[in-house]
């Protein structure tokens, strides 16, 4: 019978720890580095003593979005005319939001490397950048990734198992005693 409470106890000890998380903000060890984000979008960026633009190629290839700002104050360029031209004939960028305009498909959203002049007319302030946009051939779809192994999931079911497996022990134990016990008068 001794030899039961003092499993009992080590079980009884031994449980809370491995079923123990973190929790209201408290980290409990070193969480795995995050994966280096890659920007899923070709983009371009040029600069001059007016503007900073940023052209992203969005939608599979179906528009190339500009981000127009200041230069001095980084504040959206609302209102202006922007003009693309990349080997193809020039095209109008309609504003969609202040400082972001849309140009419908064109050369410059097909895989390769293209050259982008974009005319800026803002006010009294008209400007050309200049910026060379890499757009890379699709690459196919990455298959779905298993389930990993310092996850939730996979943490939950491993005390799962745990907790069975010492409950199966305790029993096996206490029935190993009971038959010891029986035995023995």
């Amino acid at each position: 019978m001794k030899f039961l409470r003092i499993f009992c106890v080590a079980v009884a000890l031994a449980v809370p720890p491995l079923t123990s998380h973190a929790h209201g903000g408290e980290d409990h060890g070193n969480a795995p580095a995050p994966a280096p984000v890659a920007s899923a979008a070709p983009r371009a960026q040029a600069q001059s003593e007016d503007f900073e633009l940023v052209a992203e190629v969005q939608g599979q290839g179906q528009a190339l979005v500009l981000f127009l700002d200041r230069f001095d104050s980084n504040a959206p360029v609302v209102g202006a005319q922007v003009e693309v031209d990349g080997g193809g004939p020039p095209t109008m960028a309609a504003e969609t939001a202040p400082g972001v305009y849309r140009v419908a498909a064109g050369p410059w959203t097909q895989p390769g490397r293209h050259a982008l002049t974009v005319s800026v007319q803002a006010g009294d302030t008209a400007d050309l950048l200049s910026a060379t946009l890499d757009v890379p051939a699709a690459a196919a779809a990455a298959p779905a990734a298993p389930l990993a192994v310092g996850s939730p999931a996979t943490t939950k079911r491993s005390l799962w198992a745990l907790a069975g497996a010492l409950a199966l022990a305790a029993l096996g134990g206490f029935t190993w005693l009971r038959r010891r016990t029986s035995t023995s008068s």
